[in-house]
């Protein structure tokens, strides 16, 4: 109980220092905003919004089966993704979930949807292939994106700043959304744009665009801790390196349990 309360001590002082600007002054600070706030409107970037907020209107655009059972099915299996996911965040590293089995599928799944209903507007075949794409397309985001988009946007920023950090990242995540939301139906209605199912052509190349990112900026901080995390940073580690890099406390702590014995061994070998 007292490491606890000596812990929590500890991070309030720290805490009690920062400052909001202190987010962009240092360049290792300004570099962890950057991808907290990244990875967070990751979700938005997506394009998943639009779905889940219109998404019994866009399977009354289908015109196959009820629309409403369609979407609460779509809903259902959306929590049934992330509850399958429990089951693998700390085997499967977070970059390869985010840019192959995320926003890749997500991608692909609008930029079909779109182009089948460019060419058969209309038809029942036509109904069947966005409600199939549409089951692939939430249960990537749901179980593939959404999850570890918070995840990646807690752990990345510095424990002095982040509750700033953080909070800065939701709150551009919330915008990304509410605007998504807001300019989809001058997109999809039939009394505006009329575009439809083709609207997946906007958050085809937003997903690759995101999975760009995550695939050169983004590291992978998968069985690390927080200190650990720190020190990458604070050691400049480029994202493709974090998940090989040794840090100096492990190697420490191999040393000294290699033993008097593996070193004597070592020196006469050599």
């Amino acid at each position: 109980m007292e490491d606890i309360q000596h812990a929590i001590k500890l991070e309030h002082d720290l805490a009690s220092g920062a400052s909001v600007c202190d987010m962009f002054i240092n360049p290792i600070d300004r570099r962890r905003t950057i991808l907290a706030v990244s990875a967070v409107t990751t979700q938005a970037a997506s394009g998943a919004m639009y779905m889940i907020s219109y998404g019994t209107y866009f399977f009354e655009m289908a015109n196959v089966g009820n629309a409403f059972q369609n979407s609460c099915i779509l809903s259902a299996l959306g929590v049934v993704a992330i509850l399958l996911n429990m089951t693998v965040v700390t085997r499967i590293g977070r970059r390869r979930i985010f840019l192959i089995s995320g926003l890749i599928i997500c991608g692909f799944s609008q930029l079909i949807t779109a182009a089948v209903y460019t060419v058969h507007p209309g038809t029942e075949s036509t109904g069947r292939v966005i409600v199939g794409l549409s089951v692939i397309f939430v249960v990537a985001y749901s179980g593939m994106i959404s999850t570890y988009a918070w995840v990646a946007g807690g752990e990345l920023p510095s424990q002095r700043l982040r509750s700033y950090t953080f909070g800065l990242a939701t709150g551009i995540g919330f915008l990304g959304a509410w605007l998504t939301t807001f300019t989809a139906p001058y997109f999809i209605n039939i009394a505006s744009l009329n575009w439809g199912p083709k609207y997946g052509y906007i958050w085809f190349p937003s997903c690759l665009i995101a999975a760009t990112f995550i695939y050169f900026f983004l590291p992978e901080a998968k069985g690390r801790t927080l200190e650990e995390i720190d020190e990458m940073f604070e050691q400049r580690i480029s994202a493709r390196n974090f998940s090989s890099y040794r840090c100096l406390g492990t190697a420490v702590v191999e040393e000294r349990l290699k033993g008097p014995a593996d070193i004597e061994v070592t020196e006469d070998m050599s």
